[in-house]
């Protein structure tokens, strides 16, 4: 059944044939191209062809579509945008655009997980305990200074009578008393962020969303190491799972899935890490 609208199939079979045209004007197969961007031959005749039953959600034919104008040397990201993953006649629905996807060919295993930006929470409350040292520090200070003003440097005033036929010395003043610390108030803990690092053992494709916003769409090659944070909400599809290394707020790296498979994963600040729209 396929997944597409009148006017996205319309736009499908139109760019597909451009694609097709420019492809055969260079003298390549599709073969040639498919190995180049690791996606499956099928689901580039299927684009050819506009053959929607033969492809995945229609977010991930918009990232084939790129992937295949840049091969030809055309540029991928504006050809892309002429195919709309989600019409405006439709109300968008975030589950169903983050959907599973299938065609990523995965390539030899290889292991190395390094994380490449601290996975440390962002919080205010060592800079909140620093700020209310100072504060502590200033105000004993304060009460210091106090005694000291009233020391024996400060002339006496004499304030008896001038026919009393004795002077007495003033009595010495009273220290003003050290003013009790007043306790720095605890900074609020923040909830704590999302950071995601992972680790390539074979090339795949992958889309990042970060609190609503793609931040990454592409193919990572093996070996590869990326790190993404988010504040609420991080999402990660990959094409071929089992090649993804993927370690959750410093947690053990694990892979998303098997190889070949497509997984959308979702994690958030509470411990959440949930997956969706799995393809085999």
């Amino acid at each position: 059944m396929s997944k597409l609208t009148v006017e996205q199939q319309e736009q499908l079979s139109s760019l597909g044939l451009y694609l097709q045209s420019m492809r055969q004007e260079q003298g390549r197969t599709v073969d040639e191209v498919a190995t180049q961007i690791f996606i499956r031959p099928a689901l580039l005749q299927a684009i050819e062809a506009g053959q929607a039953e033969e492809l995945p959600e229609p977010v991930f034919v918009q990232g084939f579509i790129r992937r295949y104008a840049d091969a030809l040397g055309l540029d991928g990201r504006e050809i892309s945008q002429q195919f709309e993953p989600t019409p405006v006649s439709v109300l968008p629905d975030p589950e169903a655009a983050q959907g599973g996807m299938d065609g990523v060919v995965s390539k030899q295993e290889q292991h190395k997980l390094k994380v490449l930006a601290p996975a440390e929470p962002r919080t205010r409350s060592g800079i909140g305990l620093w700020i209310g040292g100072l504060a502590v520090v200033a105000i004993a200070g304060g009460g210091l200074w106090a005694v000291l003003g009233q020391g024996g440097d400060r002339p006496n005033l004499n304030l008896t009578e001038r026919n009393s036929p004795e002077v007495s010395d003033p009595a010495p003043a009273a220290p003003t008393p050290e003013p009790e610390p007043t306790a720095a108030a605890p900074a609020p803990e923040p909830t704590a962020p999302v950071t995601v690092a992972v680790s390539l053992t074979g090339d795949s494709w992958l889309q990042v969303t970060a609190d609503g916003e793609e931040v990454y769409e592409g193919i990572l090659r093996s070996g590869s190491q990326e790190t993404w944070t988010a504040e609420s909400e991080l999402v990660i599809a990959t094409g071929n799972a089992g090649a993804v290394q993927l370690s959750y707020n410093g947690a053990e790296q694990q892979p998303m899935g098997d190889l070949g498979t497509v997984e959308r994963r979702t994690f958030t600040p509470d411990g959440g890490d949930t997956a969706a729209g799995n393809t085999p």
